[in-house]
């Protein structure tokens, strides 16, 4: 006789239920149904008389739910939207300018005038709509008559090939800046 414990019935398997597990993962256990909140209700004054004194947690209850209220609109901050989409028609249009007639480059511009009034506009209605003091007007102007300039400037000083080469840099040093911050 040995002293080894054995099960007994010898070695076979025992008759309890596999263990979960093995190829496949286990089943989620079920979850629970989530409670609808309570519903709140408000008393008039001469009720709240009548039934004594309050607890302390019901003079701090909440007359409306979070969920009904509303977030109030935040102005963005600065102007980088406005510079992003600047320095991605400088790259496009001073990418392609050797390689297209420069009535395109022409009707480029036109375009991106068209969509920078159209943001400029899209701002002061925000403005008006939600009685915020009106931002300064000049980086608009600024972004869309000095992106023309700086497009004409690059591609007559360097060439459409370098602007190429030159935005590839930027993108990925940019890049390489948002994957830092995160």
């Amino acid at each position: 006789m040995t002293d080894s414990p054995q099960p007994p019935g010898g070695y076979e398997y025992p008759e309890e239920p596999a263990p979960a597990g093995g190829y496949e993962p286990p089943d989620p256990p079920p979850r629970p149904r989530p409670q609808p909140p309570p519903e709140t209700t408000v008393r008039p004054a001469e009720d709240v008389e009548e039934a004594g004194p309050l607890a302390a947690a019901e003079r701090f209850r909440r007359t409306t739910p979070a969920r009904l209220r509303t977030i109030p609109p935040h102005r963005s901050g600065g102007h980088w939207r406005l510079l992003a989409g600047t320095l991605t028609y400088v790259m496009v249009v001073g990418g392609m300018a050797d390689y297209v007639e420069p009535q395109a480059r022409a009707v480029a511009h036109l375009v991106f005038w068209l969509l920078i009034g159209v943001a400029f506009l899209v701002t002061v209605v925000r403005e008006r709509r939600h009685g915020w003091e009106p931002a300064p007007r000049w980086p608009w102007t600024a972004g869309a008559v000095g992106g023309a300039l700086v497009v004409e400037g690059l591609i007559l000083a360097f060439g459409s090939p370098a602007i190429i080469v030159g935005s590839v840099i930027l993108l990925g040093l940019g890049l390489f800046v948002l994957m830092l911050v995160g």
